[in-house]
């Protein structure tokens, strides 16, 4: 497994892997209505493309198989973390959780948060982070419990 940062032509694989991942793995803690406004069907390239120019997300990759991808803000706030739903339990999180560590690091972060889905807050968990608050977001008019987690080194 390799773990780089995202490289130009990546984003529609990326943006596959985050819808799928959240419509099959998160059913169990969320509604489908709350699953169509946080993964909507509808792929919105410029937008994505956009949005990985700015904040350059740190991929997973098997050869030319996209295992997984992490945003890390220059605040320390993880936006975007998903494994792909066939890869789960394998490591592949954690591997993008330590490089994620380590480049915060590199610049001077001693704090990672996130607002973790209900489904991520095991896995967060684990990695160090503790649970601070349970919040809603507003998603095109719908409430999507999240739950705030934070880090400190």
């Amino acid at each position: 497994m390799e773990i780089r940062k995202i490289r130009s032509g990546e984003t529609g694989s990326i943006w596959r892997l985050f819808h799928d991942t959240v419509h099959r793995i998160n059913q169990a803690d969320y509604s489908e209505s709350q699953l169509a406004v946080w993964a909507p069907d509808e792929y919105d390239e410029p937008r994505w493309v956009s949005r990985f120019i700015r904040t350059r997300p740190l991929v997973a990759m098997d050869g030319k198989f996209l295992l997984g991808f992490a945003e890390l803000d220059e605040d320390g706030r993880i936006d975007l973390f998903y494994v792909h739903h066939a890869r789960q339990g394998e490591g592949i999180g954690r591997a993008l959780m330590q490089r994620l560590k380590a480049e915060a690091a590199s610049h001077g972060l001693s704090r990672l948060y996130c607002e973790a889905s209900i489904t991520a807050q095991p896995f967060f968990e684990a990695m160090s982070f503790v649970a601070l608050e349970q919040r809603e977001l507003e998603r095109r008019g719908r409430r999507v419990p999240v739950i705030l987690m934070e880090y400190r080194a």
